[in-house]
């Protein structure tokens, strides 16, 4: 019962209405608040280019939580954005891998998606570290590690920002982040809600793409976001039902990283989109395989350790 009414208290919108500066005014029954997004004008991308003083070194840093995500994003100014933390049981190892890459806050936490294997350690998370911003989607999920999430949020007196299509990380210097998806208000797979950031640094770009499937990228496919990225996070643990051979040619990524658990359940990744990928000749890298992946970004190029 409290997990129903703190899931309805948190989305559950009494009026929504649009303005002419694409502002999103939520009127909520505050208990865990939501704040006001910040779309960016549609169809304005980040910079492409690195501007000759581009200066620092970008980590993009994609956890082996074993069947699940985490992503910790390093930038230049030494901020931090976490994607996800895994399941509950990974939670004490994502705190713990996080404290060794020298985390004393994390500017941004996103969970792309209500799923436990991408949100079940965030509420470890959220109460181990000072958090700067939260943002999730507007869909809610009916289970305990999302319950947990949103009593983290809760106790943390923290906002919750709306993750959608439009809505821009507030960066600085030559780091831009645009959240490209979810583009509508309702879906029937519960994985299309997932929060999809592009994420550019100078010349570099990465696509993380939550548990995204097929419905979520011809939406992002027919709209005007930024998918072209060098480094592509492989969406639903490499899912047969994800990365379909148009969306993989638009994003045209040189490097492919896929978070999967080792002999899991499911049989990820599957066949076909292993094969997609080596069609476009894409490097492929596998948490399952190599453990923790780390792409290091100058602005200019970058390399996969």
């Amino acid at each position: 019962m409290l997990f129903t009414i703190l899931a309805f208290i948190l989305f559950t919108i009494t009026s929504c209405s649009y303005t002419s500066g694409d502002q999103i005014p939520l009127r909520v029954q505050h208990s865990v608040p939501v704040a006001e997004t910040n779309p960016a004008s549609p169809g304005t991308p980040p910079p492409s280019s690195a501007r000759p003083d581009v200066t620092g070194v970008l980590h993009v840093r994609y956890l082996d939580v074993g069947q699940g995500d985490a992503i910790l994003v390093q930038l230049p100014d030494g901020k931090n954005i976490l994607i996800d933390g895994g399941t509950s049981e990974a939670g004490p190892g994502v705190v713990r891998k996080l404290k060794e890459y020298g985390v004393k806050k994390l500017d941004f936490v996103i969970g792309t998606h209500p799923h436990e294997d991408h949100i079940g350690g965030l509420d470890l998370v959220i109460n181990s570290f000072q958090v700067g911003k939260v943002y999730l989607p507007r869909v809610t999920h009916y289970t305990d590690a999302y319950r947990e999430l949103l009593l983290a949020v809760k106790d943390k007196g923290l906002k919750v920002t709306e993750a959608k299509a439009g809505v821009t990380l507030p960066l600085e210097g030559d780091v831009h982040a645009l959240l490209i998806s979810p583009i509508k208000s309702s879906y029937e797979d519960l994985n299309d809600y997932s929060a999809v950031l592009h994420l550019t640094f100078g010349q570099t770009a990465f696509l993380f793409t939550g548990d995204a499937g097929t419905a979520a990228e011809e939406e992002m496919l027919a709209g005007d976001g930024p998918i072209k990225a060098d480094v592509l996070k492989v969406a639903h643990h490499g899912s047969r039902y994800s990365t379909g051979t148009a969306f993989l040619k638009a994003v045209a990524p040189s490097y492919a990283v896929i978070s999967v658990g080792k002999g899991n359940d499911y049989g990820h990744p599957h066949t076909q989109t292993l094969q997609r990928l080596r069609k476009a000749g894409v490097k492929i890298y596998r948490t399952d395989r190599e453990g923790t992946i780390t792409a290091v970004s100058d602005g200019r190029g970058l390399t996969i350790q």
